[in-house]
């Protein structure tokens, strides 16, 4: 049976392997134990006798991965491994061609074996860093003392015009449900669900529809509301305190969220012991160096 990517990643991590990315960190926290236990680097094809491994797959997919995250895990494992057949198959012919020591392929080198360091030592700081003692403490900080925030259900119509918005509230007002009107005259997707969005916070959505939202009674219809949209006629269906997410429902976001206070922290520190120059391009701009990343 072929493995999953899942399995596959379980598999590079307990190589070592792993990538220096928030989400790797938290992949590496994740991994199912029965997968990093068992530790096996399985050969999944030969290319002249050469194997390839899952590990290798797991490499293309951390190469590869946001490229192809709509494709179903299947075919995406397919493309991977048929990727590596190709990439192997052209590098030997290039070794039998005798091109290891042309310049081009050891400036490639030079800079993928800088990447390997830094993606494997990354990963190892950022676990340093980022534990299980480190999240509990972030969720009984921020999310076990924190007020339960407000969330509105709420359903709109959305038109293109401000004239537009005016004839709907007129219908609406005169007797029409909102649920009908939105079906005949709303432009979002919602409108086959009568303009329902669900339940949303504040911050969901865009600061004028937020504050329109949020200043308004239960059943009540609002005025013609103007965001980036278009124009919007609202109305509240109802409110309540959100649930407070047990830490076990917060864990992998909490995670992420250290990860990348962590790592940006540390790349700043790591920038002020280095002494860095930043000398110039070829078209006589100095370029800038971007802040640390978020």
């Amino acid at each position: 049976m072929r493995p999953s990517l899942r399995l596959v990643s379980a598999s590079l991590l307990t190589l070592g392997l792993a990538a220096g990315l928030a989400s790797t960190v938290l992949a590496a926290e994740t991994v199912e134990p029965a997968s990093a236990a068992a530790g096996e680097d399985e050969v999944v094809a030969k290319v002249n006798g050469q194997p390839i491994k899952l590990s290798d797959i797991a490499l293309a997919d951390e190469e590869m991965g946001q490229a192809l995250a709509r494709l179903p895990e299947e075919l995406r494992f397919q493309y991977l491994l048929g990727m590596l057949i190709d990439r192997r198959i052209v590098a030997q012919a290039a070794k039998d061609k005798k091109m290891q020591d042309d310049p081009m392929v050891k400036r490639r080198e030079a800079y993928y074996d800088e990447k390997a360091l830094r993606d494997v030592y990354w990963v190892q700081l950022m676990r340093d860093k980022v534990g299980e003692k480190a999240v509990k403490a972030y969720y009984d900080e921020h999310i076990a003392k924190a007020e339960p925030e407000v969330e509105a259900h709420a359903a709109h119509i959305l038109v293109g015009t401000k004239a537009e918005a005016q004839k709907v509230l007129s219908e609406i007002k005169g007797g029409k449900t909102f649920e009908d009107v939105a079906k005949a005259t709303s432009k979002d997707s919602s409108s086959q669900e009568g303009g329902d969005l669900g339940w949303f916070k504040k911050g969901d959505m865009v600061p004028e529809f937020a504050n329109a939202v949020f200043s308004m009674k239960p059943g009540q219809v609002s005025e013609p509301v103007q965001t980036k949209f278009g124009w919007h006629v609202i109305k509240l269906i109802e409110t309540r305190k959100s649930k407070r997410p047990t830490l076990d429902e917060a864990h992998d976001d909490i995670m992420r969220t250290l990860a990348r206070e962590q790592g940006t922290k540390t790349i700043e520190a790591l920038r002020k012991k280095s002494k860095i120059e930043i000398v110039g391009g070829g078209d006589g701009l100095k370029p800038q160096m971007a802040p640390a990343p978020q």
